[in-house]
């Protein structure tokens, strides 16, 4: 019996092996070796391989590849997929601004020239750069498919490789050497793998391509397209392959260049919508747009025609055949084709919001309509500082990898008002730059317009935001955005940001945390004494120092920002609690403090704790939060990105570093009885006043003081500057506080004029209040505005309902009442104060 099954076996072997060969011989002896055809056999035999070829080049060649390949060129085509995709950028009304610059928005390289750059073994193709579609609109696909590759994975086309379509290159060829006078090699159809490696790997057609350089295109689309879609279909699954069909194809350009690839950023700039919201006849026009990319802006006359007869192309006759052969519904076909009609009317304009064209044409006049059609430009230019702020923020969230999360942010805040604060920082800057230019290294400038290669600018920060955290306003000089971190502090492999390797001292913006570990304890007061051995012998009510020992009030102690005797007070305070203070707020000690060093209360005093500015600005938004009433509400560091558009990957909060900071809830680290002492020693830096002169750190901003400005409830700040081994050489300047309107409108800010780095200083004898505080005035009157249009009446305290009098009191006569009452007057900070003591 097994003898019989193998016997037939092998017979069936032989039948399989001897058909091919028949074949082939009845093939030969029909047409080349056949005499009676005459010299015909030549064009016939010629017909007959080609043919053999296609068969063999679709069905064995393309599979073989397609399963080969796949395992060599994985990790490839998912990197070279990943540098594509953009990120989407959007005001807070969810109006499109942009996509981030490709030097921004990739992994490890990119290419924005336009050609290919070898390195090595290596080679970065140009880049383009699409906003991944979350899904894929399913009419553009239908269309999409209908016109560049109907017959994908079907029989014809089963790998990748599409037969008519191989087969149509002779008779192209013989056509178009027929029309042109001269050989030229035609071109069969390209499918969509075969079009997604020709825009992954930039080899477009050109104008100027010879025969041998088409055919050598041709052979390298033929060798990837059964990679990519054996990559792209897995386990049968084609959601990939239609991703990258709304995701890579060059869809539109504008005048000049500068293509637009995908449905999601095309639809914004052409429709000035969302791809989900696009409607049939609008997704049909945008798969017609293939290879025929829309003209979006006019040129000369010549141009505008052709632009003008391509979209009339698109409209008219393929979306329309699109509409004729894909919708069965004859209602629907109605309205589509209605619609298409309506559409061909004339090529669109570059779709822009009112608001943000609006601030296009205020500061960017000259660059508006290149800026309407490109997204990158129109990103770089609306947000020239807050895009590497915004990069950075999802870096130290998610490290190097966040675009596998994150497909689009929103901002915080409103571009137009932030670029006019902007230009008020810049002026303010041109002024403090003429003002103290004898005092500037000459390697450095305030004047933005004056950097160049040889001067360059210092940090320059001026964030503020509101009582949610939402940043409002956001000033940077520079790309590597220090309002988040240093650059030491930045994990080489992940990009994570390690506040604990921060090495930028915070001056004596740190004697803040001073400020709390005293009224956390409850035994000072604004009027208590402290052991001063650098007082003068007169005026110690003022900010004159001097060699005498003497003691000096708490009050203006802070005011002035004197080290010696909140030095000598924080020594007696001990230090473990300025120690749970530092850590809670996620500052670093000095590097000396580990060997038995600097302690504790003397690092905050002297400001030599590290922390990034928006540490800084986090604590004085906890601050804050602890003064008006919200100490029980978490406060997360400042923010710039409202809502993030997540990657389905994204979504569930997976791929947030572990080191990601967690929110602070304020009681945790201050004592509700605490507020009083708290608010009284940081307003004396603006409010401080004895013998009718404002002294304190900030008196050149003394306007601002709550008690002496009508529409402002509270406010309070602390400066800081920073000095290298030479006391007069300045490297950072700090200011610091938080605000809160009469209409509840509250805000915490940072402001920051400095290197960070103790060996880089860029000035000398300038200080705080020369040079932060300046910067800070123009900050605080920008948001005086902002609070009109944003009132917060639900972050102002409770009003208390009236008792319900008691009988007798109902009886009593006012003469009665008016003997019994006590005098009436307004509470005072010692009121305050007396109270919290009372209560510990």
């Amino acid at each position: 019996m097994i003898l019989h099954v193998l016997r037939q076996l092998i017979a069936a072997g032989d039948l399989c092996l001897s058909i091919p060969r028949r074949i082939l011989r009845t093939l030969m002896m029909a047409i080349p070796f056949n005499p009676r055809l005459g010299p015909l056999r030549h064009v016939a035999t010629a017909v007959v391989l080609y043919g053999l070829f296609a068969l063999v080049l679709v069905y064995v060649a393309a599979p073989i590849r397609g399963y080969i390949g796949q395992l060599t060129l994985h990790d490839k085509l998912g990197y070279d997929a990943e540098r594509w995709l953009a990120t989407a950028i959007y005001d807070p009304k969810g109006n499109f601004i942009g996509t981030f610059d490709p030097r921004l928005d990739s992994l490890r390289d990119v290419n924005y020239t336009d050609s290919a750059i070898e390195l090595g073994d290596y080679v970065a193709n140009p880049d383009h750069k699409s906003i991944p579609v979350r899904d894929v609109p399913e009419q553009y696909w239908r269309c999409l498919s209908y016109h560049e590759d109907r017959y994908l994975g079907g029989p014809l086309n089963p790998f990748g490789i599409d037969l008519i379509g191989v087969l149509k290159i002779p008779l192209t060829t013989i056509s178009h050497s027929l029309s042109t006078g001269r050989p030229t090699l035609g071109v069969g159809g390209s499918t969509l793998p075969m079009q997604f490696a020709r825009v992954i790997y930039k080899t477009p057609p050109r104008l100027d391509e010879g025969g041998i350089g088409k055919l050598r295109r041709k052979l390298g689309e033929w060798w990837l397209a059964p990679v990519i879609y054996r990559e792209l279909t897995r386990g049968g699954d084609d959601t990939l392959l239609k991703q990258w069909a709304a995701n890579h194809i060059w869809l539109a350009q504008r005048t000049g260049g500068q293509p637009l690839h995908g449905v999601e950023v095309t639809s914004q700039v052409v429709f000035g919508k969302e791809a989900k919201d696009l409607t049939t006849a609008e997704q049909f026009v945008l798969a017609s747009a293939v290879n025929k990319p829309i003209i979006l802006l006019e040129g000369n006359d010549r141009l505008n025609a052709v632009r003008l007869d391509r979209w009339r192309y698109i409209t008219e006759v393929r979306a329309r055949t699109c509409a004729e052969k894909l919708l069965t519904d004859e209602n629907e076909q109605k309205t589509v084709v209605f619609e298409l009609m309506a559409l061909a009317g004339g090529p669109p304009n570059p779709k822009l919001r009112p608001k943000l064209e609006a601030a296009l044409e205020r500061f960017a006049p000259g660059q508006t309509k290149r800026a309407e059609a490109n997204p990158v430009i129109r990103a770089n230019l609306l947000l020239p500082a807050a895009r590497f702020g915004l990069r950075e923020e999802m870096k130290e969230r998610y490290g190097f990898g966040w675009r596998d999360y994150v497909r689009g942010v929103t901002t915080t805040f409103d571009v137009g008002e932030n670029l006019a604060f902007r230009d008020g920082i810049d002026s303010e800057l041109r002024t403090l730059d003429a003002k103290w230019m004898s005092r500037i290294d000459p390697a450095f400038t305030l004047d933005p317009s004056k950097t160049s290669a040889d001067r360059s600018a210092p940090n320059v920060i001026v964030v503020a935001a509101d009582a949610d955290g939402r940043i409002v306003r956001y000033y940077e000089t520079g790309e590597t955005a220090a309002y988040f971190s240093s650059l030491p502090a930045r994990n080489t492999s992940d990009g994570i940001y390690n506040p604990r390797s921060e090495n930028r001292q915070i001056a004596s913006a740190g004697k803040m945390l001073l400020a709390i570990a005293l009224a956390n304890q409850g035994r000072d007061t604004t009027e208590s004494l402290y052991d001063d051995a650098s007082a003068p012998a007169q005026g110690l009510d003022t900010c004159a120092k001097g060699t005498s020992r003497q003691p000096r009030k708490a009050i203006v102690s802070f005011a002035c920002s004197l080290n010696a005797p909140l030095i000598s007070r924080g020594a007696a305070l001990g230090q473990a609690p300025v120690k749970r203070l530092i850590d809670g707020f996620g500052f670093a000690m000095p590097p000396a403090a580990a060997t038995g060093g600097t302690p504790p209360s003397t690092a905050v005093v002297l400001g030599q704790i590290a922390g990034a500015p928006r540490r800084v600005h986090l604590m004085s938004s906890v601050i804050l939060a602890s003064l008006i009433g919200r100490a029980t509400k978490p406060v997360n560091q400042p923010t710039l990105i409202k809502a993030y558009d997540y990657t389905q990957q994204g979504e569930g909060g997976s791929g947030i570093a572990a080191e990601a900071q967690p929110a602070i809830i304020p009681k945790s680290l201050i004592r509700p009885g605490a507020n009083g002492l708290i608010r009284s020693l940081l307003e004396a830096p603006l409010c401080y006043q004895t013998g009718g002169t404002a002294y304190g750190t900030l008196k050149t901003i003394n306007q601002w003081c709550a008690h002496r400005r009508a529409g402002l409830r509270l406010h309070f700040a602390k400066t800081g500057t920073s000095v290298g081994l030479d006391p007069n050489a300045t490297v950072d300047a700090w200011a610091s506080g938080g605000l809160q309107f009469t209409n509840g409108a509250a805000y915490s800010y940072v402001v920051l004029v400095g290197t960070g780095n103790a060996s880089k200083p860029w000035a000398r004898d300038l200080h705080a209040a020369q040079v932060a505080a300046p910067l800070l005035d123009v900050l605080l009157r920008d948001l005086a505005t902002h609070a009109k249009n944003n009132a917060r009446r639900d972050l102002l305290p409770a009003r208390r309902a009236p008792a319900s009098p008691s009988p007798s009191a109902r009886r009593a006569t006012p003469e009665t009442l008016a003997r019994k009452a006590p005098s009436v007057r307004a509470p005072s900070p010692a009121d305050e104060q007396l109270r919290t003591l009372t209560a510990n």
